[in-house]
């Protein structure tokens, strides 16, 4: 193939599949699928499972027997200047039989803290499912307000022309018209400030994606019908699903199995060993020998260390229980103040609804009769205000019913 031909082909394959991405709708599913495979807090926190399970191979290991070899060659000199050589080699066998139970609470240790490490993922999974749905909602906030901000410059367009009108044939004030274009300015500039802001959303939602920061953002928003059970059933739920108080947990065993291996010490510890090695005035012709043995070792005293291991841990679980009794406290507080937040966005989200077409229905019909000289610019644009408001409050109140659900789930611990 022709190398320049090659060259153009790889070029447009490059561009085609950038055209295509930069095309794609995605979805919250999507994003959330993104953020799961390249967020780098994930990326990090997957790592330290994966070192955890590294601890668990090196624990099992205490448990498999150690093989040395080893060789030497010696030189001795006696006082009367006679010269000999030595050499020696030797291979040698030794595997723990008993050790108090300090190998098995080791193991158990090690594969706490690979739970642990998980849990710390779902958290951590959490926290970016929750940053990936606020910054999901506030483009789509932005983007409404844009739109919105669109409808008000039309609006007020409309209105400082009929004004204008008003004004040449006599039948309105010159402050009325400079009122009516600094209320066109303001439009202008609430849509800007709007682009602006859908902007650093855009940038934001790309960090979380591990994608790079100018990337072009497409998204598509599908409601879903959620339904909460009861809020003691949250609470209940909570507490026995959510990471942290699960990581808890798991750190209550491994207190205990350091209790174990505090106390192990306590015990005798038991260890077979057995060589075999050659020695010999030449190094091809040694001598072989074997030994078998086993050895027991019981610490008898050292200066009362142990027993302050053991107390130490102990107070130490205490605290844990503690602590757990803490944070089971705080999923009810957080969980309560997350369900009262949803509610009132509901409540919320109605009453503006209902103030929005109000406000709607009244501007109608205060321009109508501004039109036929029943009314002055003054409630005209009053009413205007009013309804650019409604408006804003109502895009806002959307907003926040999406963000309260989204924070509700993650207090509850509910799987996205």
């Amino acid at each position: 193939m022709n190398l320049r031909v090659f060259y153009f082909l790889i070029l447009f394959l490059m561009t085609s599949n950038s055209y295509v991405f930069a095309q794609q709708n995605l979805s919250l599913k999507d994003c959330l699928s993104l953020a799961r495979g390249n967020n780098p807090k994930l990326i990090q926190l997957k790592t330290s499972i994966e070192q955890s399970q590294v601890g668990v191979t090196s624990a099992y290991s205490s448990y498999y027997p150690s093989i040395n070899l080893s060789s030497s060659y010696r030189i001795n000199e006696s006082s009367s200047g006679e010269r000999r050589d030595n050499y020696s080699t030797s291979i040698g066998v030794s595997s723990p039989l008993y050790q108090g139970g300090n190998i098995r609470a080791g193991v158990k240790i090690a594969k706490a803290k690979v739970e642990i490490a998980e849990e710390n993922y779902r958290q951590g999974e959490d926290e970016v499912i929750l940053s990936v749905k606020e910054a999901f909602f506030r483009i789509l906030q932005k983007q409404e307000q844009i739109a919105l901000s669109e409808d008000v410059l039309k609006r007020r367009k409309e209105d400082l022309v009929l004004i204008r009108l008003k004004y040449e044939a006599g039948r309105e004030s010159s402050p009325a018209v400079k009122e009516a274009e600094a209320s066109l300015l303001q439009a202008e500039y609430d849509k800007t400030q709007a682009e602006e802001d859908l902007s650093l959303a855009k940038i934001e939602l790309n960090f979380l994606l591990g994608r790079p920061r100018r990337a072009e953002v497409s998204l598509r928003y599908e409601d879903e019908d959620i339904k909460f059970p009861s809020l003691d059933r949250l609470i209940e739920e909570a507490k026995t699903q959510r990471p942290d108080i699960r990581s808890q947990r798991v750190d209550t065993e491994v207190l205990k199995a350091q209790v174990t291996q505090a106390k192990s010490n306590y015990f005798p510890k038991i260890s077979l060993s057995s060589s075999y090695g050659w020695q010999g005035s030449e190094f091809m012709d040694q001598q072989g020998s074997w030994s078998v043995g086993i050895s027991l070792s019981l610490p008898i005293f050292e200066g009362f260390s142990r027993k302050a291991k053991v107390e130490e841990i102990t107070l130490s679980l205490r605290n844990q229980n503690a602590r757990i009794f803490e944070l089971e406290q705080q999923i009810e507080e957080e969980i309560e103040q997350a369900w009262v937040s949803w509610e009132l966005a509901e409540k919320t989200i109605e009453v503006n609804d209902k103030t929005l077409q109000a406000s709607r229905e009244m501007y109608q019909l205060t321009k109508l009769q501004y039109e036929q000289g029943l009314t002055s610019y003054f409630f005209l644009q009053q009413k205007e205000s009013d309804l650019t408001n409604a408006e804003n409050r109502y895009v806002n109140a959307l907003y926040n019913l999406r963000v309260s659900i989204a924070r509700l789930e993650k207090v509850w611990g509910r799987r996205s």
